[in-house]
């Protein structure tokens, strides 16, 4: 007698018995997330949001990113200060964003380090990201779409120059 085994149903007893869970959630940063990419409970930011400059030659708002304590190879993230709400002008007086680190500090797409949306829903239609094929103390996204209400959080991910990984969770509105 012959048996026939699949092998997608062995992958899924090997990952069972590692005790990998297949329909709860996973943590990313503070929120949790549940495998089909919707927030758990709806968040809101919790300070009042800060403007971004109008006005100049540049129609960018620069968002500096320092940290406070360099020497911590962990780089956590109470460590790494930058304005937690931004909000947006309208996209007629600035049509980009860059995300300035400070001396030390850089974003290595590559590497898996730039600036990303955290809620999947959120359309692809505000934003664009500009990509750097080298590692850079800027990382920018071009602004597509703007309607002055939607509060969109993201992940900011860069890297020290001893390549340990620093990640912050802040806002901005649209």
């Amino acid at each position: 007698m012959k048996t026939s085994v699949s092998w997608s149903m062995v992958a899924m007893v090997a990952f069972l018995a590692a005790g990998c869970n297949t329909s709860g959630p996973f943590s990313e940063g503070s929120n949790l997330y549940p495998l089909g990419g919707k927030p758990l409970a709806p968040r809101a930011p919790t300070t009042a949001g800060v403007p971004c400059q109008t006005g100049g030659p540049a129609k960018t708002c620069t968002i500096a990113v320092s940290v406070t304590n360099p020497a911590d190879p962990k780089c956590p993230s109470d460590s790494i200060l930058l304005d937690d709400y931004v909000v947006l002008p309208p996209i007629d007086s600035k049509d980009k964003i860059v995300w300035q680190l400070s001396a030390g500090y850089v974003f290595c797409a590559r590497a898996g380090d730039g600036v990303f949306l955290k809620d999947p829903n959120v359309s692809d239609l505000l934003f664009d990201p500009t990509h750097n094929p080298k590692c850079s103390d800027t990382y920018e996204w071009k602004r597509k779409m703007a309607d002055g209400q939607t509060n969109v959080e993201y992940l900011l991910r860069f890297r020290s120059a001893v390549k340990s990984s620093c990640v912050k969770d802040p806002w901005m509105r649209n």
